[in-house]
């Protein structure tokens, strides 16, 4: 119970440091996908282009921005606490729950953001589409929870190597953003090519789960120009990736204590 109450209390504290972060993602979101297609269309001679198809491709270019906007809102909240570095050093909580509040944090926020812009784009291309509530529903929870999970191994990894960038910049000042940049580009290198490789397949492909029958239970197009590939999960990757992604978020932590406390 006092674990939880400080959870909250903690997330109380981003919320209100940060909620107008959420609140200005959400406005401009909809300013570009709802709005901006309108003036468009009402102001621009010669386009044929639907106001439904111009809306949806404006709010796919949404969601991908609002990655990045999510990213770069864990990186202000980090960059406000490493600022004033007595937050961590006289605060009753370990670093490494500080830092997990804040990807706790942006996780939601981006998750909410995720839900309304996702579903904007689904009204758009409603009438190329055969499905019933559920299938809806079930689409839109599969569509916002890949693009968390994504978002949270993106996050993990920027803290590692935000942790990696403190610790060299201690010995070579502002250079240390171009060895890390480098370090991050030849570590995203070297693990595409290790989970294309045969080893990779040797380790983790184990234990299959075929997702072919997912294919009943989501919308369908009513003009089949698109085929879906349903490709099939493991069980051993995914537990895997799982226990990877919590190992590097514990040993980043561990890590940007030690250059905290230095």
């Amino acid at each position: 119970m006092f674990a939880l109450k400080k959870f909250a209390g903690l997330f109380k504290k981003e919320w209100v440091l940060f909620r107008t972060w959420l609140f200005v993602a959400i406005f401009a979101g909809i300013m570009l996908s709802l709005v901006l297609p309108y003036l468009i269309k009402r102001f621009v001679d010669g386009l044929t282009l639907p106001e439904n198809q111009l809306s949806f491709a404006l709010t796919m270019i949404v969601i991908v921005l609002g990655g990045l906007y999510s990213t770069l809102q864990f990186l202000a909240s980090m960059r406000h606490d490493l600022k004033s570095k007595e937050i961590w050093l006289h605060s009753t909580s370990s670093i490494t729950q500080l830092v997990g509040v804040k990807v706790i944090f942006s996780l939601i926020g981006y998750a909410i953001f995720n839900l309304i812009f996702i579903m904007i784009a689904m009204y758009n291309v409603k009438d190329g589409f055969v499905a019933n509530f559920g299938q809806i529903v079930l689409s839109l929870i599969l569509s916002v929870g890949i693009l968390v999970i994504f978002q949270w191994m993106m996050l993990v990894l920027l803290l590692l190597f935000l942790a990696f960038y403190l610790q060299i910049k201690h010995f070579i000042g502002r250079f240390a953003i171009v060895i890390m940049m480098g370090a991050f580009f030849f570590s995203m290198n070297l693990w595409y090519k290790f989970t294309e490789s045969q080893l990779y397949a040797s380790i983790f492909h184990h234990i299959e789960m075929p997702l072919d029958w997912l294919a009943h239970y989501l919308p369908k197009a009513k003009v089949s120009t698109i085929e879906f590939i349903y490709n099939p999960l493991y069980v051993v990757e995914e537990v895997g990736m799982t226990i990877v992604i919590v190992i590097l978020f514990i040993v980043a932590t561990k890590w940007l204590e030690k250059v905290v406390l230095r």
